[in-house]
């Protein structure tokens, strides 16, 4: 992941819950025919977020959105002063080595082409080529980023996994199930990680034609995982393996990590009130101009009255009606 580069911000995180072991949560997560696959939009996201959980998951595939490796050479690690293409070599070793950690091999660790901080200007392409990857391997879960305003890459990434799924499901029923992993995002005291936003309430009144939303439950409870013993260890020497990222990742914990059901999504909404984590950063792309390139990606998409993350039809329901041209609008 590309995180801040500003002084430490405060941390916050509930107390969590008892939880389940990590088997107990890869069996109920669709541990089964296909496995699980991860999408992550940056080289290490998928190790903060689940690299406790991936050990115990038959892993399918573990997909990066970019290579880590943004255009400008203020955002790469501090000190690094090579090129791009350098850099890029670099985290994907750094990635290779945790993942093996894991027993994810380089075999399954997919790259799509995506530029590190500009995932939102290409949604579409990279939406259609992880619609084919999903097609490809039939996951039955698909691990991702929640809408949270953290960083435009990880909200790119839930709206890119919302739209490859919506789409095989449109044809096919057998679409695989989102389940999101946390991430960070703006809070009162600072920087909140480890920690899940509560899901965006339905516009009151329902926009039945806004992009992306479908009414759902007020609230899905997300799945707390500690860690300890030799899972906690050998996250830590994933953590590890990152050395271009040491300081981007010293606010995030090793011992806890948390998943939940993906809910409903309007990325034509903000994710919550106030300025946007990445917003605060300063960071060229704002809050609004993300949402507008997602409303222009959902239509790309044919997507702009689809619902996103509404609930997995039952296996051998028929998929949804479409008309026209399969790139045209679902509805």
């Amino acid at each position: 992941m590309t995180g801040p580069r500003t002084p430490p911000l405060a941390l916050t995180a509930p107390s969590p819950p008892s939880p389940p072991s990590p088997p107990s949560l890869a069996s109920a997560a669709g541990e089964r025919a296909g496995g699980a696959l991860l999408v992550a939009a940056h080289p290490d996201d998928e190790t903060i977020g689940a690299g406790g959980l991936l050990a115990h998951l038959t892993v399918c595939a573990v997909v990066h959105l970019t290579d880590g490796a943004p255009r400008d050479p203020r955002r790469r690690a501090d000190g690094f002063r090579g090129t791009r293409a350098v850099y890029a070599r670099i985290r994907r070793a750094e990635l290779l080595a945790a993942l093996a950690l894991a027993g994810v091999g380089p075999e399954r660790v997919l790259a799509l082409p995506g530029v590190d901080q500009e995932v939102a200007l290409v949604m579409p392409p990279l939406a259609r080529a992880l619609e084919a990857v999903l097609r490809a391997l039939r996951p039955s879960i698909v691990i991702t980023h929640p809408y949270e305003g953290g960083h435009p890459d990880h909200d790119a990434a839930a709206l890119i996994v919302r739209a490859a799924v919506a789409r095989l499901r449109r044809r096919d029923a057998a679409a695989p199930m989102i389940v999101e992993m946390t991430s960070y995002h703006a809070g009162e005291g600072g920087l909140v990680t480890g920690a899940f936003l509560p899901p965006q309430a339905a516009a009151d009144p329902p926009l039945a034609g806004a992009a992306g939303l479908h009414p759902g439950p007020p609230a899905l409870d997300a799945v707390t995982i500690d860690l300890g013993g030799t899972d906690l260890a050998r996250k830590r020497r994933m953590l590890a393996c990152f050395a271009t990222q040491r300081s981007t990742l010293a606010p995030f914990s090793h011992a806890v990590e948390r998943f939940r059901p993906a809910p409903p999504c309007d990325f034509t909404r903000p994710p919550h009130d106030g300025p946007l984590h990445y917003e605060r950063l300063g960071w060229i792309l704002t809050g609004a101009r993300f949402r507008e390139l997602a409303a222009a990606a959902l239509r790309e998409l044919g997507l702009d009255t689809c619902a996103l993350a509404e609930p997995r039809p039952p296996t051998g329901a028929p998929p949804p009606a479409s008309a026209g041209d399969p790139e045209g609008p679902c509805r």
